[in-house]
């Protein structure tokens, strides 16, 4: 595969090369810089840092790099047939039914990431709460199935087929959408971001005709704001990233399968959101919303960062906005010289079960927390070790490249 890099460099209104990328370092070391005792050590610190996260020169921004035949027998060692399969069929367009492909398909579930998800499964049901798919975070039902969906597990499989039905049982709003609580709970209402996950995921594992999951995306709709967003607080006017990316994700897998023009038009739309604020930044100053933007997860569950941005962007088939570019080039910068992208951080998640006020809410203060090498908790959803080069990273990155059409494929 041939990777070639955005020549597109963009201009601040005074006709000048603006910088690549807004690592904030100027926002955090300003303080330093401003103590009278401190200048020399600011000047420093700010100086390595911007060495250590330098961006790519135009030279070699534009130079096209052949991904090394070595990274591609790593996607494809069979010990991980979810990175084999996608890297077989979506950035090396293998047909379904090649033998390999097939292969790899079938060993989905069984060996692997998915296989281990699995067997932390109990009753071939549910995930450690029976009660509820949604606590705790990130180990509840939904989040286990959002992760195995988009590692390419299917309905066809009981395990998730049995796991879906629960989730159904459970916070399946009649009206539309998905609640966060379940039915003998107070406050069983449809939230935006879980019925954005989980309409992405059961689509992609084969329920995108059900009617449940039609009648949640239909509510989704029903929701989008006038700035063509999402908010999941119910007075919120104005979208959020985090809000907003669930909801495009579910359109990108339902149009893949019904291309509704209603459909397409709110995709459009929200994408017009994101590329307005230049997939990570602020609308008015063009600061980042918020520096764990600028990291990679994986999984993301209802989070945001600018690579899962950027992989949204292109499963929507957007592509050729100049607005997309310092995205394109932190991703790039992001790179390790090996060729591989390293998976930066994962979600912590709950160091208990329980909420922290009972059912009177769904959420804990740590379940945000990064854990940036090696493994988290056992409430910590994790397929690889954070701070080394990732498969799925990789792969990730490759694929956006490639629907962007900065990659070409060799044969």
């Amino acid at each position: 595969m041939v990777v070639r890099s955005c020549k597109r460099l963009p201009k601040n209104s005074n006709g000048n090369r603006t910088p690549l990328i807004d690592y904030g370092f100027k926002n955090v070391l300003g303080p330093w810089t401003e103590h009278s005792c401190r200048p020399r050590i600011a000047g420093r610190l700010f100086s390595r840092a911007r060495n250590l996260l330098r961006e790519p020169d135009l030279e070699q921004l534009q130079k096209e790099i052949l991904v090394s035949p070595t990274i591609s027998r790593w996607l494809l060692e069979e010990n991980e047939p979810s990175s084999q399969y996608f890297t077989l069929t979506e950035l090396m367009d293998y047909d379904t039914q090649d033998t390999a492909v097939r292969t790899a398909r079938e060993r989905i579930g069984k060996e692997g990431w998915t296989a281990r998800i699995f067997a932390k499964q109990k009753e071939n049901t549910y995930w450690e709460n029976k009660e509820s798919c949604y606590v705790p975070k990130f180990t509840g039902t939904g989040w286990q199935l959002a992760v195995l969906a988009d590692l390419g597990v299917s309905s066809e499989d009981p395990r998730f087929a049995n796991a879906v039905d629960h989730f159904f049982e459970l916070h399946n709003v009649e009206t539309g959408g998905f609640s966060i609580r379940p039915k003998n709970q107070k406050g069983f209402e449809p939230h935006v971001c879980n019925t954005g996950n989980m309409v992405r995921a059961l689509a992609k594992a084969g329920y995108s005709k059900d009617d449940r999951v039609r009648k949640a995306m239909g509510w989704l709709l029903s929701k989008q704001l006038s700035d063509f967003a999402w908010n999941c607080a119910p007075s919120g006017k104005h979208g959020s990233f985090l809000a907003t990316v669930e909801p495009m994700w579910a359109l990108s897998e339902m149009i893949k399968h019904e291309p509704r023009e209603e459909w397409k038009e709110a995709a459009a739309k929200s994408s017009e959101f994101v590329l307005r604020h230049k997939v990570y930044k602020s609308d008015r100053d063009d600061s980042v919303v918020l520096f764990d933007f600028l990291k990679i997860h994986y999984p993301t569950h209802y989070c945001y960062d600018f690579l899962h941005g950027l992989r949204i962007l292109g499963e929507l088939e957007v592509s050729g906005d100049e607005r997309m570019d310092d995205a394109l080039r932190m991703l790039r910068a992001k790179q390790l010289v090996d060729g591989r992208w390293p998976l930066e951080a994962v979600y912590r998640g709950w160091r208990q079960s329980h909420p922290m006020h009972g059912t009177e809410t769904v959420s804990r203060p740590e379940e945000r927390e990064l854990v940036t090498e090696g493994w988290g908790t056992d409430h910590t959803l994790q397929v690889e070790e954070a701070g080394k080069p990732s498969k799925w990273v990789t792969l990730q990155a490759l694929l956006v490249l490639k629907r962007l059409g900065l990659a070409e494929s060799q044969s």
